[in-house]
């Protein structure tokens, strides 16, 4: 079965399933407007300052909106992985004629849109509310982003491969999402962060595609900034440790759970 088929497939089943339950679905992206709110009026409580430019509302709402697409693209593929273990269809679908190395980016891919329109959501409120984007930086951005994503579905793949295996390891890349977002400067700058937690930060993705965005999209980013060249090269470095690893990886736990039948308690 060809991979666009096989996404195909993906989108429609899983679109199908969250579109039953509307109100869900809506109440998902309505609970997106409370913290840009929230941010607006800390925006005009603490003015701004060198370490997050001239306005701390369009640092933050980048910052927010990255992450919440990041965050998607992150923990997709263990959440379908999960949903299809408590169902007990994980096993049926392995029997299909799907190649493993399909499905980190076809059971992802719903969620990956959700993210970014979730993140559209963001972008649109914040503006709306008058934060400053160079429209002129966006091109740059959306690659920035797009690297940033296959990142993420990389990392979110490694930790699907434990996850075959053990069943319980989608709460840790949820844990590290959140880390992420904090080292990575979302609400604040990375300088702000002790010595030894900004040399961390350097490892992290996260880093790289919010940094990068705001450098790209604000007059004034800040005192801490991630050129775009810089980040580009340094997110495809990450892109093929972490797709490679990844795929690798899931291929050999999916094995080794056949072997050791593993598969047959789902």
């Amino acid at each position: 079965m060809r991979p666009a088929a096989v996404a195909a497939a993906f989108l429609r089943m899983d679109f199908v399933e969250d579109v039953s339950y509307p109100l869900w679905l809506i109440l998902q992206h309505l609970a997106l407007i409370v913290p840009v709110f929230i941010y607006y009026f800390i925006g005009e409580l603490v003015g701004s300052a060198a370490t997050v430019g001239g306005d701390y509302f369009t640092f933050a709402m980048i910052g927010l909106a990255v992450t919440t697409v990041l965050q998607a693209a992150l923990t997709g593929f263990g959440w379908a992985l999960g949903r299809a273990q408590d169902r007990g269809t994980f096993e049926t679908l392995l029997v299909e004629p799907v190649p493993w190395t399909v499905l980190p980016f076809a059971m992802n891919l719903w969620r990956v849109l959700l993210g970014v329109v979730s993140g559209a959501i963001v972008f649109a409120i914040g503006l709306a509310l008058g934060a400053q984007i160079d429209i002129g930086g966006v091109p740059a951005f959306l690659l920035i982003l797009v690297l940033g994503l296959l990142a993420s579905v990389g990392i979110g793949t490694v930790t699907a491969a434990f996850m075959v295996l053990s069943k319980r390891a989608q709460p840790l890349v949820v844990l590290y999402g959140l880390a992420a977002s904090v080292l990575a400067g979302a609400l604040f700058s990375v300088e702000q962060l002790p010595r030894a937690l900004q040399y961390v930060s350097w490892a992290i993705p996260h880093t790289y595609v919010i940094n990068a965005a705001r450098e790209a999209l604000m007059a004034d980013p800040g005192s801490f900034t991630v050129p775009v060249g810089t980040a580009v090269i340094a997110l495809g470095v990450f892109d093929a440790i972490a797709l490679t690893g990844g795929l690798w990886l899931l291929s050999r736990s999916m094995q080794y759970a056949r072997k050791m039948g593993l598969l047959s308690g789902y």
